[in-house]
């Protein structure tokens, strides 16, 4: 049976070179995807190999009037387009060899076994609507050829001392993968060859353009369907890439359809999520008191690459030492009336975020705020101290800073009075 399948494989190289010859003179131009090992990653690429069958790239860059020092590349995500036609298999329409895949001397290991993963969905551009979408219901790409994976024995001591072998009664490879606008149907995975002993490859495997019952044939435009490249030999596959296949349009229209994947412009990146800087509500602050920032508030949305680090600088004020300007909780003594303003810049290694935060601190007794100490401001501490008369760190009617409000600072601001009406005028 091995000997069979192996057989098989050869015959199939043979077949796609007969065919390559037979249909050359009517083929469209189109690109084999050349495939190459990279340490523990498959590559996939547009002829890398000056010269090797199915690389023209010039060719294909003046019949498709691309823009200039220009390959077919999707616009919009990057990925690699290779090109084909439904009508440059012998034989009719609607089916083609090509792509093929192929790798020159030393690319890969000897035997190694190489598989394609159809992923993505099938999309279609007619010449009516100009526009790309999922392909129809009704229609289907259909890759056949291929060797079902769970044919293949790779264990050395299963296989007689071969590299492979196949399972008992392996070899009918009825086995197929099909691209459907809503997604992969069949075989998602099947085998495309095994390089030969010195490393390379060359085959052609078969896409049939039909109706969900497997008839050939479906609308006139294109198609663009996804796949990679994979190994048994190392454990990333390729980068994505497609094939895009015409059926039917003039050379004008398909060269459309493919400068509308071209000229796709990427989407916008998304915008940047920095860090949320929180420095606190801005206060009124006791004179002379110490005032602790405050930076807890601050968020990171999207964490990282680095934990939040936070740095603090004045940037209006009277000029004062700044106890812990890099933490999340510095401090400062008041020891002048003023506004004390902050900027908190909040980092996480990739961007940063800001905030701003003022102190403002009257002169010791100005209560109401408005300049001056009077018998209004007087008139205030003794209502809080009938009140509530805790006060914390920096309340301003607390003159003495005590953590209390009571008569003795209703004294201290009365001393303090720099207005006649501080004391009533008696008669």
């Amino acid at each position: 049976m091995q000997n069979t399948i192996m057989n098989q494989l050869k015959r199939r190289r043979w077949l796609a070179l007969i065919w390559l010859a037979v249909a050359a003179p009517a083929q469209a131009v189109h690109l084999d995807i050349e495939i190459w090992g990279d340490g523990d990653s498959m590559q996939a690429g547009f002829c890398r190999t000056p010269g090797a069958v199915g690389c023209d790239l010039t060719q294909l860059v003046t019949s498709l009037n691309l823009p200039a020092n220009s390959l077919p590349v999707d616009g919009a995500s990057g990925k690699m387009i290779f090109l084909s036609d439904f009508r440059d298999f012998a034989g009719g329409a609607n089916k083609t060899p090509n792509p093929g895949f192929q790798a020159v001397q030393n690319a890969l290991e000897s035997a190694e076994l190489v598989r394609y993963r159809a992923v993505g969905h099938l999309e279609f551009w007619d010449a009516g609507s100009r526009s790309w979408n999922p392909a129809p219901p009704s229609v289907q790409i259909k890759l056949a050829g291929g060797i079902d994976p769970g044919e293949v024995i790779t264990d050395f001591n299963q296989c007689g001392g071969q590299l492979f072998c196949f399972t008992p009664g392996a070899g009918a490879q009825n086995g197929a993968t099909y691209f459907t606008g809503t997604g992969i149907t069949g075989q998602p995975e099947m085998i495309v060859d095994a390089a030969n002993v010195q490393g390379s490859l060359h085959t052609h495997l078969n896409f049939f353009l039909e109706n969900r019952q497997g008839l050939l044939g479906g609308p006139v435009g294109a198609y663009l369907l996804e796949m990679q490249v994979l190994s048994n030999r190392r454990g990333q596959a390729s980068e994505p890439f497609y094939v895009l296949l015409n059926a039917g349009l003039s050379s004008a229209d398909y060269t459309d359809a493919l400068l509308d994947r071209v000229d796709t412009l990427p989407p916008p990146p998304p915008a940047p999520v920095t860090p949320l800087a929180q420095a606190g509500a801005d206060r009124l602050v006791r004179l002379n008191s110490q005032v602790v920032m405050d930076a807890s508030a601050s968020t990171d949305p999207q964490p990282g690459p680095n934990p939040l680090s936070f740095s603090w600088q004045q940037t209006q004020g009277p000029s004062v030492t700044l106890v812990g300007a890099n933490s999340a909780s510095p401090s400062f003594i008041a020891v002048q009336a003023g506004n004390y303003t902050y900027k908190l810049t909040a980092h996480d290694g990739a961007g940063s975020g800001f905030d701003e935060v003022t102190y403002t601190v009257p002169s010791l007794g100005d209560i109401d705020l408005d300049g001056d100490i009077d018998r209004i401001d007087v008139a205030l501490i003794l209502a809080a101290a009938s009140k509530n008369p805790q006060a914390d760190s920096n309340d301003i009617r607390d003159l003495d800073g005590n953590g209390a409000i009571n008569s003795t600072d209703a004294r201290l601001a009365q001393a303090r009075c720099s207005l006649r009406l501080c004391n009533p005028t008696r008669r």
